[in-house]
C-alpha cells in the first residue's frame, strides 16, 4: 500500500489526512505545533471571537433602544478572554481527534524533508510515496527600524488584556478588523496604512470601513509610511508620531515552506509553492494545499476545499481547483462580503439593506447587496455589506459557480422577511422589479 505524509496540520492538512484516512490510505499528519493552523490558533477564531464581544459592547444598547428595552454590557473582568482561549484548545483538539477518527495517524514535531521520498521528525525517519505539503503562512515582518517592538496580527488577537493604546500598521483584512475590534473594547487606535485602506474594495465598501473606524473612534492615517517604532511609539515619515502602548504589524503574511523544501525538486516563489489546477507541483508525487502554495486567495475555506482536492488527487482522482467563486469576507461591523470578479461586471444594481423589512425589524439596517452581470446577464460578481454578510455572501458564491443568471435569481422566491431578500432585489433592480424601494424619478 501507498504511504502518504501530509506535513501540516491546518486548515488543509487535517481535511487532506482526514480525506486519506477515511479512504483507507496509510496516511501520516506531522504537525509541529498546535492542530488548526492559523484559523483555530491565530487568524479567523480569536479574531472573530473578539469581534463578536467588542459588537456586543458597541451595539447592544444600541439595538435595545431601538427595540423598546434598556440592555448593558458589563464587562466581567476580561473573563472572555479565557473563553476565547477555551474555544481555540477545543477546536484544536478537535481538529487532531477528527484525523484520528479518520484512522490516519498524528505524529507531533516538526517534519523536515532529508530525500526525495523520505521526511524526518523526531529523529524518525518515514519514507513516503505521495506526499502533501500544507504548511500554512506567517506574518510578514516588515523592514521598519525598531519592528521588534512591535507584535504580529496573530499576537494581537492573542493578547489576554486590553491595551490603553495601539497603533496598528497595515491596512487590509487584518489590520481594519483589529482596529475596530480594540477600539471597542476601549483602546485609544490609530491605524496607519501606506495606502488606501482595504484596496480591494471599491469605493463603496471602503467609505463603508471608514465610516465604520470613524464612529468608533479609530483614527486613520492613509498614504503614510513609518520609519521607525521606538518604545511606545510610532514615528511617521511625515513627522506624525503616535503614541501606542502596543503597536501592531498586520502588513501582510508569506509562505511557511518546511525544512528541507529544495530536496524534493519543486518551483516556489516568494508567494508560494507553485501548483496547477490538480495541486500538483512540478514533482508528480509532491501536492500541496492551503496558504503555502501559490495564489491570490489564502483563506481559511479555500485551503479546507483544496485539502479534499489534494488529498483527492493525490490518490488518484483529477478534481481540479476553481478559485472563480471563492468569497471573501471582512469581518467588520458591518462586515463585507465579496465574491466574483468586478472587472467582469459590465452593469451593476445595488439595494439598500434600509429597505429590507428584516434589516428594519432587526434593527441593523447599514449596507447593501451589489451584484454585478456580464452582457449575458450572467452573475460575475457579489457584494454584500450587512451584519451577517458572511452567510449572504455564500449564497452568490453558489449562485456565481451554478452559473445563474440575474433573471434566475430576480425570479426566485426567497424567504420573507429575511435579508437574503437584499440579493434578489438587487437582481431585480436590473428589471424595474425592485418595488420594495422608491423609484428614482430621475434615472
Amino acid at each position: 500500500m501507498d504511504m502518504y505524509v501530509v506535513i501540516g496540520g491546518g486548515s488543509a492538512g487535517y481535511v487532506a489526512g482526514s480525506v486519506l484516512g477515511r479512504e483507507g490510505k496509510e496516511v501520516v499528519v506531522i504537525e509541529k505545533g498546535k492542530f488548526g493552523g492559523v484559523c483555530v490558533n491565530s487568524g479567523c477564531v480569536p479574531s472573530i471571537f473578539l469581534s463578536d464581544i467588542s459588537f456586543l459592547f458597541s451595539r447592544l444598547n444600541e439595538i435595545g433602544n431601538y427595540k423598546g428595552l434598556e440592555i448593558s454590557v458589563t464587562d466581567s473582568k476580561g473573563n472572555f478572554f479565557s473563553k476565547r482561549n477555551e474555544i481555540i484548545e477545543y477546536l484544536s483538539n478537535a481538529g487532531k481527534e477528527l484525523v484520528k477518527n479518520s484512522g490516519a495517524e498524528v505524529i507531533e514535531g516538526e517534519a523536515k524533508i532529508v530525500s526525495p521520498n523520505e521526511v524526518e521528525v523526531e529523529g524518525k525517519r518515514i519514507s513516503f510515496d505521495k506526499l502533501i505539503i500544507a504548511t500554512g503562512s506567517i506574518p510578514l515582518k516588515p523592514s521598519i527600524k525598531g519592528i521588534e517592538r512591535a507584535i504580529s496580527e496573530d499576537e494581537a488577537v492573542n493578547l489576554n488584556y486590553v491595551p490603553s493604546s495601539l497603533v496598528v500598521i497595515g491596512g487590509g483584512y487584518a489590520g481594519v478588523e483589529i482596529a475596530q475590534i480594540y477600539a471597542r473594547l476601549g483602546s485609544e487606535v490609530t491605524l496607519i496604512t501606506r495606502g488606501k485602506i482595504m484596496k480591494y474594495l471599491d469605493e463603496d465598501g471602503q467609505k463603508i470601513i471608514k465610516d465604520s473606524l470613524e464612529w468608533d473612534g479609530v483614527e486613520l492615517i492613509e498614504n503614510c509610511e513609518v520609519e521607525e517604532i521606538r518604545e511606545q511609539e510610532v514615528v511617521t515619515k511625515k513627522g506624525m508620531r503616535k503614541k501606542g502602548e502596543i503597536v501592531v504589524y498586520a502588513t501582510g503574511r508569506k509562505p511557511n515552506f518546511p525544512k528541507g523544501i529544495d530536496k524534493l525538486g519543486i518551483k516556489y516563489n516568494d508567494n508560494g509553492i507553485v501548483v496547477n489546477d490538480l495541486l500538483q507541483t512540478t514533482n508528480s508525487r509532491v501536492y500541496s494545499a492551503g496558504d503555502v502554495i501559490d495564489k491570490e486567495k489564502k483563506v481559511a475555506h479555500v485551503a479546507m476545499l483544496e485539502g479534499i482536492i489534494s488529498a483527492l488527487n493525490s490518490s488518484g482522482k483529477m478534481e481540479r481547483i476553481d478559485y472563480f467563486s471563492v468569497p471573501q469576507v471582512v469581518y467588520t461591523d458591518p462586515q463585507i462580503g465579496i465574491v466574483g470578479n468586478r472587472k467582469l461586471a459590465v452593469k451593476e444594481c445595488k439595494f439598500p439593506l434600509s429597505a429590507t423589512t428584516r434589516a428594519i425589524i432587526k434593527g441593523l439596517r447599514e449596507g447593501y447587496a451589489k451584484i454585478g452581470v456580464d452582457e449575458k446577464g450572467k452573475i460575475v460578481y457579489g457584494e454584500v455589506v450587512a451584519d451577517v454578510a458572511e452567510e449572504l455572501v455564500n449564497e452568490l458564491a453558489i449562485a456565481i459557480k451554478a452559473g445563474m443568471t440575474c433573471k434566475d435569481l430576480a425570479l426566485t422566491a426567497l424567504v420573507h422577511p429575511s435579508l437574503s431578500e437584499s440579493m434578489i432585489n438587487a437582481c431585480r433592480g436590473f428589471f424595474n422589479l425592485d418595488v420594495d424601494r422608491f423609484k428614482d424619478k430621475n434615472a
